[in-house]
């Protein structure tokens, strides 16, 4: 589906619907992303009426159950999956732990890693802890700097009959690099090999298939890119894969017992929620997945590229300047990592800020220990926030630099 003009008029309205805009020129929606006024009032609605109505009234559960019944749907249709494949987490690394600690492991098994230690942590840490608590090999793959990786050499690894998982970021959270997910997929099917996917940096910004994908379990957040409130995540699981899983926590919700107190799971997305009581999180995200859906993703792809193009414009024309991540705009998002190569990020990030322009400091793609600044704007930015953008980084490289 292509851009869709007829949702000009809208879009010139959408920088209204955030609070932020009037104070800040906010560009961090990688690390967190400010709410539109339609999710916070949902969420202060969803307060009061469960305040009037009592939280634990039949008419306040029956709401409750139809707005997780309706989240559900919602997802379902942002990522191309069944209603009930969706369970909620509280975050993306929430998400990944119930694969990393749901599996049976064997001292034999072996888990490809994208990169490795390049990866976000929230996504390595959880399969180095398998590694070293159970012995299974940890296989990290080389890449490039861009953060690409020889399919060729996953291939081989893959195999290999011990190998178990693959997991890869989608998008990459420090230049915005987007990995060949659908080429690593038919990998994992081939190989018969369970596909993870940290899809934090993915979904709200490109559009996600996961039966496109192939993957087996995909985990992302509410309050990046949807603009959704904290606290509330989603974790796709497959199906057939769910059985595959055991709860990392036990309770009512997500087991019956036997008349010889033997405890048998019941079906997923029951199986994985138990305790869950972010409502509050629910109604919000809702919301925010009303909004993201109304405006769809190509329209929303197609500005935050609009902003991100102009900024590496705006950086490439200035000397002393080194920018990061892959030049074909197919293969990225709109994350745009540099540095001024006389003023250090940190410094950079301080005095952008000052400036009321928020942004981050981010690790370099196989750098080490470097940083970088990272830009990442959402679709509310604007082509004259760009453009202060680009004269403010001019600024500081000639006050600081």
């Amino acid at each position: 589906m292509d851009y869709d003009e007829s949702m000009e008029k809208d879009i010139e309205l959408i920088p209204k619907d955030f609070p932020v805009t009037k104070k800040k020129i906010y560009m961090n929606c990688g690390s967190f992303a400010p709410m539109p006024l339609y999710t916070i009032k949902s969420i202060t609605d969803f307060l009061i009426r469960c305040s009037e109505e009592g939280p634990d009234s039949t008419s306040a559960q029956e709401y409750i159950t139809s707005l997780m019944k309706e989240l559900r749907i919602l997802v379902s249709r942002l990522i191309n999956c069944e209603p009930e494949e969706i369970i909620f987490t509280q975050s993306t690394t929430e998400g990944i732990n119930y694969v990393a600690s749901g599996l049976d492991w064997k001292k034999s098994d072996i888990i490809i890693a994208r990169g490795g230690l390049h990866e976000h942590y929230a996504n390595y840490f959880p399969w180095l802890n398998i590694s070293k608590k159970y012995g299974v090999k940890l296989e990290e793959t080389k890449i490039d700097n861009n953060g690409f990786f020889d399919l060729d050499k996953i291939d081989k690894i893959a195999k290999n009959k011990n190998t178990k998982l693959i997991t890869l970021s989608h998008v990459l959270y420090n230049n915005g690099a987007i990995m060949p997910v659908e080429e690593v997929g038919k990998i994992a099917k081939k190989q018969n090999m369970l596909y993870s996917i940290d899809a934090a940096q993915s979904i709200g910004t490109i559009n996600v298939d996961v039966k496109k994908i192939g993957c087996d379990f995909l985990a992302f957040p509410g309050f990046k890119w949807i603009c959704g409130p904290p606290g509330i995540g989603i974790f796709y699981c497959k199906k057939e894969s769910a059985e595959m899983l055991t709860p990392k926590y036990i309770g009512g919700e997500s087991a019956i017992i036997t008349k010889e107190k033997n405890l048998v799971y019941t079906s997923s997305p029951q199986k994985f929620q138990t305790g869950f009581r972010n409502y509050v999180g629910i109604a919000g995200l809702v919301s925010s997945l009303k909004y993201i859906q109304r405006l769809g993703i190509n329209n929303i792809r197609k500005m935050n590229m609009d902003v991100a193009n102009e900024i590496i414009k705006g950086l490439g024309k200035i000397r002393g300047i080194s920018i990061f991540g892959p030049e074909d705009e197919k293969l990225r998002t709109s994350i745009v990592s540099f540095v001024i190569d006389s003023v250090s990020p940190k410094i950079t990030v301080s005095s952008l800020q000052e400036k009321g322009i928020i942004v981050a400091e981010r690790d370099i793609v196989g750098g080490g220990k470097k940083k970088a600044v990272r830009a990442s704007p959402h679709f509310f930015n604007t082509s004259n926030e760009a453009s202060t953008f680009i004269q403010d980084i001019k600024i500081i490289q000639n006050m600081l630099g």
